[in-house]
């Protein structure tokens, strides 16, 4: 059998050389050759035609080819998970794996690796810090400028591009980690059904400081157009959440201009800043839209982005549909309408959320009427302010976890309460004018 392959392989050799050497056309050596292997007219052209054994042994590397691909991408996915301290979720990937590659040497280390890791994980029992962030100033010119009404707003309330990069940077080189809100309470089903809420546990890597970031009212509203903010969210063609913005020519670009996407780029290249790849809350009103377009007219697209954010380890607060506080503008009556406006022309779009965000962090009295209202309307976690310092407690039907909001006022008027985070000193923008 392999004196026939080679006979074979010598005469289309032989008569390669024969039209290397005599000038004889591509299709009179196809036709020698399907003669000499008794296949002439029967091919387009009479193009070769391997043999059997030819074809067994190419499917047969075909095969071996996409396995070898197959383990590759298992042993990516799983990196990927335990960068993120995912270990669990690493070794179910490891287990996806062809049962022949199983003693393969990468994929056993890779095992040994990530339950070392996972078995080196430590108990955090202290207070869990929350950031919180509104939208960000790309244009600080426009932003600041002296004839713009609204620059002595935006130089309180809002960071620069800038600002947020170090922030995050900052936090990166201190061990912090972006953790999921609710990994900070179990809730825990009663006989009857009910749900309470008990203090969890959180086991991360030593050294390292569990996070919560929030990313507030992100609507785009319309008093920002034109000042230098991007204008809204959308989906870029990798389905990526992206930021749409118009510079001061009138070009409207597409890229990282808010925090979304500045978060998910920065996690992207640093994968151990996100605990199982966490992000952090996206909270939304509805009175102008959200995400930057008409709930009646934008519909489908607010669909698709809140899906892409919730797929890429965000989630989605209530923020109050008119944003007004839930304690001193609001009465029962008003409160139960502004939450049926929420119920009914945002959560079809956002989708069911348990997090609440209180506008302008002022929190509903404990044990009224309106608290009970909002443990009806489903919200289980609620969210306040206090700059200076965290707190979180975890009550049976409930969790409250404070907020440290985050804008140019407060890295200039509480910078010393910040020094854990980052030294606002080298975060605020030189460019910003001088504080009132």
């Amino acid at each position: 059998m392999r004196k026939n392959r080679l006979t074979w392989l010598a005469l289309i050799l032989s008569l390669a050389a024969a039209v290397l050497f005599t000038g004889c056309s591509r299709e009179q050596m196809n036709a020698q050759i399907a003669e000499s292997i008794g296949t002439l007219g029967m091919y387009e052209n009479n193009e070769p035609v391997e043999t059997p054994k030819m074809k067994a042994e190419r499917e047969m590397e075909a095969a071996k080819e996409e396995k070898e691909s197959n383990v590759s991408e298992h042993l990516q996915k799983a990196e990927r998970l335990a960068a993120s301290y995912d270990y669990e979720k690493a070794l179910e990937e490891l287990a996806l794996i062809d049962e022949h590659y199983q003693d393969d040497d990468r994929v056993i280390s890779a095992k040994i690796e990530y339950q070392r890791l996972g078995n080196q994980m430590v108990s955090f029992k202290d207070d869990v810090a929350h950031l919180s962030f509104k939208s960000l100033i790309v244009d600080k010119q426009r932003a600041f400028a002296s004839d713009n009404d609204m620059a002595y707003y935006y130089n309180n309330w809002a960071l620069t591009v800038e600002e947020f990069q170090k922030i995050l940077q900052s936090l990166y080189e201190r061990n912090y980690i972006l953790v999921d809100v609710h990994e900070l309470a179990n809730r825990v089903e009663a006989e009857d059904g009910t749900i309470n809420f008990a203090w969890n546990t959180l086991y991360i890597p030593k050294g390292k400081k569990p996070l919560v970031l929030s990313f507030t009212e992100a609507n785009y509203y319309d008093f920002q157009k034109g000042d230098g903010f991007s204008s809204r969210m959308v989906l870029d063609e990798e389905g990526n959440v992206q930021n749409e913005y118009t510079d001061a020519e009138g070009q409207t670009l597409t890229g990282a201009y808010d925090v979304v996407p500045l978060v998910d780029a920065f996690v992207e290249e640093h994968p151990d800043f996100s605990f199982c790849g966490a992000k952090g809350v996206v909270s939304v009103t509805g009175y102008e839209g959200v995400f930057g377009y008409g709930i009646e007219t934008g519909g489908n697209t607010i669909k698709a982005i809140a899906d892409r954010l919730k797929e890429t380890g965000w989630q989605i607060a209530c923020h109050g549909y008119g944003n007004s506080s839930m304690e001193s503008e609001l009465d029962y009556d008003g409160l139960a309408e502004d939450l049926d406006d929420w119920d009914k022309k945002v959560k079809p779009l956002v989708g069911e959320t348990d997090l609440l965000i209180y506008p302008y962090g002022e929190e509903v009295a404990p044990d009224t009427m309106k608290q009970v209202l909002l443990l009806e309307h489903g919200y289980k976690f609620f969210f306040g302010i206090w700059t200076t310092a965290d707190f979180i407690e975890v009550k049976n039907e409930y969790v409250r976890q404070t907020r440290r909001t985050l804008d140019g006022y407060d890295l200039y008027l509480y910078r010393d309460s910040l020094t854990d985070f980052f030294d606002a000193k080298e975060i605020l923008d030189p460019d910003r004018p001088p504080f009132e």
